[in-house]
């Protein structure tokens, strides 16, 4: 689509819209895989290992984001210490070591913003990414 379709639209909306396809993106992408934190074999949640709050620059980072049960995503708060265990067997301990590297620099920019050229590029990356993975 058409990239001036966007014209008007505030850069929370795109982020909104965005979130919505990335998420539905990682749930594609981790189906038939267990819930990243506890292995119950049912979730439904895009769970992101350093949260979106305090960390927007790896908000769209598909290594920080695996599927995750209700429970553990809603009602634990991403039960962190597990998902931290469970974490370099998913990605590779050298991914792993790439992203707590990518969190260092980003505990660095403390006036990260996303902008909005930045945001419709990966709104259309993951409207796209989710396309080839459903068939549709």
């Amino acid at each position: 689509m058409a990239k001036g379709q966007y014209k008007g639209r505030s850069i929370g909306w795109l982020l909104n819209k965005t979130q919505f396809y990335f998420n539905r993106y990682i749930r594609l992408r981790d189906f038939g895989k267990p819930c990243i934190s506890c292995e119950c074999p049912n979730f439904e949640h895009a769970s992101h290992f350093f949260p979106v709050r305090g960390n927007p620059k790896l908000r769209f980072d598909e290594d920080n984001v695996h599927g995750g049960c209700a429970k553990c995503n809603t009602f634990m708060y991403g039960n962190q210490f597990e998902y931290g265990q469970r974490l370099p067997d998913r990605i590779g301990k050298e991914r792993f070591d790439e992203l707590l590297m990518r969190k260092q620099i980003a505990d660095k920019d403390t006036t990260f913003k996303w902008n909005r050229w930045e945001v419709i590029e990966l709104l259309e990356k993951y409207k796209q990414k989710c396309k080839d993975l459903s068939g549709q």
